[in-house]
């Protein structure tokens, strides 16, 4: 792109030929041409819009106008306008309205210009290159897919937006086809290695997942640190439970150790008033997380707690709140999306909050870490986005249980922890329907023999999983697994999978996504649900819990590894724990032969749904109230976070809830 010296380029070259067209533009071009740009531009725009005088010239002729008037936006708009009418200048201009657009930020903008700048230049990869950029940014990945052929591939930067835009739309044959050619192209680079693993974990390629782990099977290596470093810290969760290789450092917080953290922390509250809550996340939509924090967010006590929600929620997905949250909470949401890091951290300061609670963490690229580092609240933690350590972003306590974060576990946090009494996750018997019935041939089940069931995303499917699945299978031979899976590709490489362990493709029985109630009526058609190793299930667990459906575990390393456990000991069932891989195989298939023991598990989760903690709403939201007054207590005395054990509430006496609640 050409640089403009003043930020305004010269006066179009055609100009001296307006003043034969109108009186108006005859009176604009002097008045341009004696530096009075605003009434120019007013007789510009009068010409165009009433005198409905079209032509590139006066197009551009007001394009530098206003870039002179430091309007870069509108000048970038007259430009790509003009651009678009007939004339000799149209490449020029364009590049003007792309140069200003992309300065602005104005992805949109550059989005809507993309087919007409591909036609004029076909051969230009660093226009491409704008131009893909921003239709990804806009959600508009598809509409690239034709164009990425003009990037180069043996430029790195232009090879990651390649990949960007086949991420962003799915197409994972032709990712990973091209993430192994940029391997190729690109030896030793760490970061396309990652990226390999990643896809292919997302498409259960459990070679590429063995190779790399066999490649830093020894943690001092050379390379290993390297790779490792460009591991994100949620793709690390998804293959290790080992909390000692967890808190090494990731992708995400060597980025994060770059944010400069607040210089000083407020002070808190007096005592007497209410506590002031801030939530940050991008989950405020219909999104898994708040499927269990929505209810939390309408039974605070707000007599106790002043609570408000920053949100930086993509506003495509906005839409949820004005059904999924009542007015009183939709008035306490604040909008940190369109401000950067700084000015985030600004809002939360300027609200006064007294307790900053991180529901993101790094749990994925769009996360926000870097505005709690920024954040000057007396007290910052972290809140169920993320199962482990946020390293490197200045928290203060992240808000566990002892299921999944035993004394064993604090050695490896940067915070403390401050434990729920009873399970960590805010579950809810208001915000899910109740299971209706269902029948196994409306899910193509078989009538009779045993169903063994996952329905956990593919990427948490590791060849760990696939070896104890495998191996219950082979104990219980008239049993079949039904499976949550809907890529293609992810599907063939499981049924490879299991037949390389002697698994006839005939028992793996795969299933799609379907609507939220049938898929809870759905579930209690399975016998037990098979969790994943080492990342558990979370709420897809207690949605097996909810509907019905028992859930066998192994104890795992770690935070993601321990999820399902908790969730067992908080309905109830926590003897559906195995110690280790072997017991988890062998009560899987003791359960696929003891029908009574199956029929009595399901009926204790009948019994235990409205009376056991895991389900009741209130009491969980008291917990994490007393978590947040024990928090303010400490701080208020001006004594450093410690670790923290919240005490439970009397035992309830009665059911907290009906069967037949809503009718």
């Amino acid at each position: 792109m050409d640089e403009r010296q003043d930020g305004a380029p010269p006066a179009h070259p055609q100009a001296e030929g307006l003043e034969t067209m109108s009186q108006t533009m005859t009176l604009a071009l002097q008045t341009f041409e004696l530096g009075d740009f605003e009434a120019a531009a007013d007789l510009m725009r009068r010409a165009i819009t009433a005198e409905k005088i079209r032509s590139q010239d006066i197009h551009a002729l007001l394009g530098d106008t206003l870039a002179r008037l430091g309007e870069p936006l509108q000048a970038a708009e007259a430009y790509a306008e003009a651009a678009r009418l007939s004339g000799p200048g149209t490449d020029a201009l364009l590049r003007n309205a792309l140069d200003l657009f992309q300065a602005a930020g104005n992805d949109a903008a550059i989005a809507d210009l993309a087919d007409f700048t591909f036609e004029r230049f076909p051969a230009d990869p660093g226009i491409a290159t704008i131009c893909i950029g921003a239709l990804i940014a806009t959600g508009r990945a598809g509409d690239a897919l034709a164009h990425l052929d003009r990037l180069d591939r043996k430029d790195r930067a232009q090879t990651d937006l390649l990949l960007a835009a086949l991420r962003a739309t799915g197409h994972h044959p032709r990712l990973l086809a091209e993430l192994d050619a940029a391997c190729q192209r690109f030896r030793g680079d760490a970061g396309l290695r990652m990226a390999r693993l990643a896809a292919g974990r997302r498409v259960c390629d459990l070679a590429n997942a063995a190779a790399f782990e066999a490649e830093i099977a020894d943690p001092d290596a050379p390379g290993v640190d390297r790779l490792l470093s460009e591991e994100t810290a949620a793709d690390r969760l998804l293959r290790s439970d080992d909390e000692a290789m967890q808190a090494r450092p990731n992708a995400d917080s060597l980025r994060l150790a770059a944010v400069p953290a607040a210089p000083a922390r407020r002070a808190f509250s007096a005592p007497g008033g209410k506590i002031r809550i801030g939530y940050l996340s991008n989950d405020f939509y219909d999104h898994a997380t708040m499927r269990l924090f929505a209810p939390v967010l309408t039974m605070h006590d707000r007599a106790q707690f002043d609570v408000t929600l920053f949100c930086y929620t993509d506003p495509a997905l906005r839409g949820w709140q004005e059904t999924g949250f009542p007015a009183f909470v939709r008035r306490a949401i604040v909008r940190v999306d369109e401000i950067d890091d700084a000015g985030a951290a600004e809002a939360i300061a300027a609200r006064g909050i007294d307790i900053l609670v991180d529901l993101k963490g790094f749990a994925a690229g769009d996360a926000r870490p870097g505005i709690v580092k920024r954040a000057d609240a007396p007290v910052k933690a972290a809140y169920l986005g993320f199962a482990g350590s946020i390293h490197g972003a200045d928290l203060d306590y992240t808000i566990t249980d002892r299921f999944v974060t035993p004394d064993a576990a604090k050695p490896f946090y940067a915070e403390k922890l401050c434990r729920l009494p009873e399970t960590y996750q805010p579950n809810d018997s208001e915000s899910r329907p109740l299971p209706r019935a269902a029948r196994r041939r409306d899910w193509d089940l078989p009538e009779t023999g045993f169903v063994f069931a996952s329905f956990n995303s593919a990427q948490k499917i590791t060849g760990r999983t696939v070896d104890l699945w495998s191996r219950i299978l082979a104990k219980a031979p008239e049993a079949v697994l039904w499976m949550l899976c809907e890529e293609p590709l992810a599907r063939r490489n499981l049924l490879d999978a299991f037949a390389a362990r002697g698994v006839a493709a005939s028992r793996i029985l795969f299933t799609g996504h379907v609507d939220y109630a049938d898929h809870l009526a759905r579930l209690s058609l399975a016998d037990l649900g098979l969790d994943t190793m080492p990342h558990n299930g979370h709420t897809t667990t207690s949605d097996m819990i909810w509907a019905g459906l028992p859930v066998l575990t192994v104890r795992g390393g770690s935070f993601a590894a321990r999820v399902s456990e908790s969730l067992l000991n908080a309905i109830g069932l926590g003897e559906l724990t195995a110690a280790n891989d072997t017991a988890f195989c062998d009560m899987a298939a003791a359960m696929a032969r003891a029908p009574r023991k199956i029929a009595e598990l399901k009926e204790r989760l009948e019994e235990n749904r409205f009376s056991a903690p895991l389900f009741n709403g209130k009491r969980i939201t008291a917990h994490l109230e007393r978590a947040y007054q024990m928090m303010a207590e400490r701080a208020r005395a001006g004594l450093s976070p410690c670790h923290l054990d919240v005490p439970a509430l009397p035992a309830l006496e009665h059911p907290f809830a009906s069967w037949r609640r809503g009718g």
